[in-house]
């Protein structure tokens, strides 16, 4: 771990959309076993702002309003939240968290009873009476308690048509100051498709990629631009269906079984037994987590297990152990494990560890254990919408030759650490507004600190789907202290909206003299968003924001078709 690269480059991937699927519901013949009941509907973000995430599922797919639903981020962390309003094509989620915002194309799901997809068909008209025939009933195989289809052959997906879904998208972003000539400007295009069972084995083949160009304009000389296009999946999956138990994906692919192993150049195998706990085994390259992606250097082998109590996965563990070689020399031991669980209306609980094992070698951390991160979450909603969470992240960095992080000394790496714990809560006060409070508190190697905020939302605020946000913010460390407050009003009304944001913050700096301690800003945000039911989706914003006699914008775009 000492080679640097630019860390843009890691909020570019990490903020990545992955490729969408199909607006309908996946095929229930398709689905590994759920709970009997339910069915699991999968969504992505196509744009969001604090505390809110507009989806591209809608009432047609299956989400009614209150559904739980979440969003999984690629560092393990979950999200959750409910749907508060509802489209034929899309929703809005009120997430738990007020701070969170979920970059555009964050995957999540939503569990819904199966009876939402059952056909309705109208009665059919009365033909005209026919002259009574001797009738013989050929059912001889069926018994009384029995379905009626039960006798019904379920058709498999080596046997279904081939069909293509997916979708494709651009974003656009551009940033600028009054700091001299200074602008960035960012664009992204690409698309992503799924193809089910082009060659007729049953298997599906997922493809997802992306261009980037990007140019950068700065006082001096150092102005630079340049393009890149990304392969972030190219792979093919068989099995995994109630069909069959066994799962094999190939290719490029983030793993299936543990993400947390990251993306991968290799082949994943996976079998699932009677009851629905699995095991399976992974082999390949890591692909660098930059934009070049460059592979070949970092060999990985994994191993992992999964526990369910039952087929409703309401209590599931995960363990698995990764070992990686940087230019053939070994390098990472990891441990992941996982545990979850999720009853109904009851209290939730998901964490996530990572622990690095280190040898003789790792002159930095020495022989032994480190939880190099952790991330802990537990919380209840209650019928009436009231949400309490708590939640405590750990983060250290790992001794490791592969290129993840900038470049740090020795020191840093036996030292240097953050942790966090925060509690969120909501409470519905009358029919139309409720409160919200988000406290904090932090330490790292060299500072502490702990930050709070207290809202109220006002909904059907002016016209009929508005709502109002007021909210007051505080933060205090050891060198630096802010306090604030922001208002949100916005509206929501069929398949589009818009919200126009307004904040204010007063940051204070400790040991500098009294022209150089107060640092005011303001910012101003405006946003539109809006979809149609033949797929397109697409939202914009404007912000800028003042810096005490410096001031600076930007704008940008989100457009996307789901076919």
């Amino acid at each position: 771990m000492r080679r640097a690269w630019n860390p843009f480059v890691l909020t570019a991937v990490l903020a990545a959309p992955q490729s969408a699927p199909a607006a309908q519901a996946p095929p229930v013949e398709d689905q590994a076993p759920l709970e009997q009941g339910l069915e699991l509907v999968e969504l992505r973000v196509t744009s969001s702002r604090p505390r809110i995430a507009l989806v591209d599922r809608g009432s047609s797919d299956g989400l009614a309003l209150q559904d739980r639903v979440t969003f999984r981020a690629r560092d393990g962390r979950a999200f959750e939240g409910v749907v508060s309003e509802l489209q034929e094509r899309t929703a809005v989620v009120l997430l738990d968290d007020p701070s969170a915002v979920l970059a555009a194309g964050t995957k999540g799901e939503a569990r819904v009873p199966s009876s939402r997809f059952a056909r309705s068909e109208a009665p059919a008209a009365q033909p005209a009476p026919v002259p009574a025939l001797p009738w013989r009933n050929r059912d001889e195989e069926w018994t009384q308690g029995e379905p009626l289809l039960a006798r019904v052959r379920a058709v498999r997906p080596n046997e279904r048509a081939a069909r293509i879904t997916g979708r494709w998208y651009a974003i656009g972003d551009v940033l600028g100051s009054s700091e001299g000539p200074r602008s960035d400007l960012f664009l992204r295009a690409g698309a992503g498709a799924t193809y089910e069972n082009p060659f007729g084995d049953g298997g599906v083949l997922h493809v997802d990629g992306e261009a980037n160009w990007r140019r950068i304009e700065v006082p001096d000389a150092d102005d630079d631009e340049g393009t890149r296009l990304r392969l972030d999946r190219l792979s093919y999956t068989w099995g995994g269906t109630r069909f069959d138990a066994t799962r094999v994906e190939a290719g490029r692919f983030l793993q299936h079984a543990v993400p947390e192993f990251g993306v991968l150049d290799g082949v994943e195998w996976s079998r699932r037994l009677a009851g629905g706990s699995a095991f399976g085994a992974s082999f390949g390259f890591l692909p660098e987590p930059d934009a070049e992606q460059s592979t070949l250097d970092d060999v990985q082998m994994a191993i992992f297990g999964r526990w369910v109590a039952d087929e409703s996965e309401t209590c599931t563990a995960t363990a698995g152990f990764q070992k990686t070689f940087h230019d053939l020399a070994a390098d990472r031991d990891l441990v992941v494990a996982k545990l979850e669980l999720v009853p109904r209306d009851a209290w939730t609980l998901r964490g996530t560890v990572w622990i690095d094992l280190y040898g003789a070698t790792d002159a930095a951390k020495g022989a032994g254990i480190e939880v190099t991160q952790a991330i802990v979450d537990t919380g209840r909603r209650w019928s009436d919408g009231t949400a309490l969470n708590l939640a405590y992240v750990h983060r250290a960095f790992p001794e490791i030759e592969r290129d993840e992080f900038l470049p740090v000394t020795d020191a840093q790496l036996a030292n240097d650490h953050v942790e966090r714990v925060a509690l969120r809560g909501t409470k519905p006060l009358a029919r139309t507004w409720r409160a919200n409070v988000d406290l904090g508190a932090w330490i790292d190697e060299d500072d502490d600190g702990a930050d709070g905020e207290l809202g109220f939302v006002f909904d059907d605020v002016l016209v009929e789907g508005g709502g109002l946000e007021l909210a007051g913010f505080a933060d205090k460390g050891r060198f630096t202290s802010s306090v604030g407050g922001r208002c949100s009003i916005g509206r929501t009304r069929g398949a589009s909206g818009w919200h126009l944001d307004y904040e204010f913050a007063r940051h204070l700096f400790e040991g500098f003299g009294s022209a150089n301690n107060e640092l005011p800003q303001h910012r101003l945000r405006a946003s539109w968003d809006w979809s149609t039911a033949s797929g397109w989706s697409c939202s914009a914003h404007v912000e800028g924001q003042v810096f005490d006699d410096e001031t600076g914008y930007t704008a940008g775009f989100y457009l996307q078709r789901s076919f």
